[in-house]
């Protein structure tokens, strides 16, 4: 049997052994995925044992997708341009490390044929990381980044060859394409707060949410209300799932049927259809 697994701190309730271990059935793969949870004192004696303990892949979550990439033989293009890996795999007896956080961003965008000419990323972190390497490799228009610590922008603009946008400013910079890489809206204490001021919105803009929990946001029913195209985020997480899949099976994880699956497990019966 091939195991797998995802580390990270703290897993909380990760959806990862769902999606995979539903994927190794549906294959009929002799194959099991767990969860690992990984305090970041605790990686280094990981990535030693991961060489000495038959493991064929690893999902990498916060707060190791950076600092994992010093303990891996070689980091992929993608990775590098990254600057963080969320898989890890074996080729050739060298562990390499991945990132499909980019491909689970620009899938959905291509998928509905959506194709910014001026595009903000609300966030500085890893996400918004994956989203400003996604749109510069879909040829976006123009892109900025913004965040509430203007430095944080600044940095993540100067890497990426992008416009940095202060916070105050980012209703009025025109986006035609919004990205929420932050936690604003995220079921907790910031459910239901907005990072984008509602009256900048307009029809035809088209808002990209990453929170999926709660599956509509704030952010998203201002979209929509002012007449804008609204991509949920579980879209990011389960398109990066699927690549990650392919990297370690070869096999495609068939989206009409796993959506259905996080719907049901997100949020219910009473789920939200697509």
């Amino acid at each position: 049997m091939q195991l797998f697994g995802i580390i990270g701190h703290p897993l909380g309730h990760t959806l990862s052994p769902l999606v995979h271990n539903w994927g190794f059935s549906r294959y009929g793969l002799d194959a099991r995925y767990e969860a690992w949870p990984t305090p970041p004192e605790e990686l280094p004696a990981f990535m030693e044992r991961l060489r000495q303990t038959p493991i064929a892949g690893v999902s990498v979550t916060i707060p190791h997708k950076t600092a994992v990439m010093a303990f891996v033989d070689e980091v992929s293009e993608l990775g590098q341009a990254a600057g963080a890996v969320n898989t890890l795999y074996w080729r050739d007896g060298r562990l390499i490390g991945d990132n499909t956080d980019v491909e689970g961003f620009c899938r959905p965008l291509v998928m509905r044929g959506i194709a910014p000419r001026r595009a903000l990323v609300l966030g500085a972190g890893g996400a918004a990381r994956a989203a400003v390497l996604g749109l510069t490799r879909l040829d976006s228009g123009v892109v900025g980044v913004t965040a509430r610590r203007f430095e944080q922008a600044q940095a993540l603009a100067r890497e990426f060859g992008v416009l940095a946008v202060p916070w105050d400013e980012r209703g009025a910079f025109g986006a035609d394409f919004l990205t929420n890489a932050t936690p604003m809206g995220m079921a907790g204490r910031f459910e239901g707060v907005s990072p984008y001021p509602a009256q900048a919105l307009s029809p035809g803009m088209v808002a990209f949410d990453l929170v999926y929990n709660p599956y509509e946001t704030r952010l998203a029913a201002d979209a929509a209300a002012a007449g804008g195209t609204v991509v949920p985020g579980l879209e990011m997480f389960l398109y990066q799932a699927v690549e990650q899949f392919r990297l370690w099976t070869g096999r495609l994880l068939p989206d009409d049927e796993l959506r259905p699956l996080l719907l049901r497990t997100l949020y219910g019966e009473a789920s939200p259809r697509t």
